[in-house]
């Protein structure tokens, strides 16, 4: 089984820490955020201290849906020895959302199992 990994860095241009939206159960999700304001949703897994096997790359991930659609993730795989130790899911906003009220949908997926969901509803206002 591997560790959801909570705070991850981006792999590409997005990598301002203010621009992250987490939407993780319990976490500091907000009720609202800026129109027309980029921002990047992204979660990931490290592989089980000392497991020789790693991660299941295609069935080890996170998803994402806005609005009921499901939305592109980009995916960096860190490997040691050959072994994928860890990997992050990232969707990428670069021109942020309309104003108004935006549903998202994340799931969880170890080894094709679905281990943890939610849903949140966040506003997006004009600035």
């Amino acid at each position: 089984m591997a560790a959801l990994v909570v705070t991850v860095s981006p792999a590409n241009g997005m990598s301002d820490k203010e621009g992250r939206l987490g939407i993780f159960p319990g976490g500091a999700t907000p009720t609202m955020y800026p129109a027309d304001t980029p921002f990047w949703v992204g979660y990931g897994f490290a592989a089980d201290s000392g497991s020789a096997k790693g991660l299941d790359e295609v069935e080890t991930r996170f998803e994402l849906d806005v609005d009921g659609v499901p939305v592109s993730m980009l995916t960096d795989v860190q490997s040691e020895a050959g072994v994928s130790v860890r990997k992050t899911d990232i969707a990428e906003f670069p021109s942020g959302l309309p104003a108004g009220w935006h549903d998202f949908t994340g799931r969880w997926y170890d080894g094709g199992r679905l281990i943890l969901s939610t849903r949140a509803a966040i506003e997006f206002v004009e600035p």
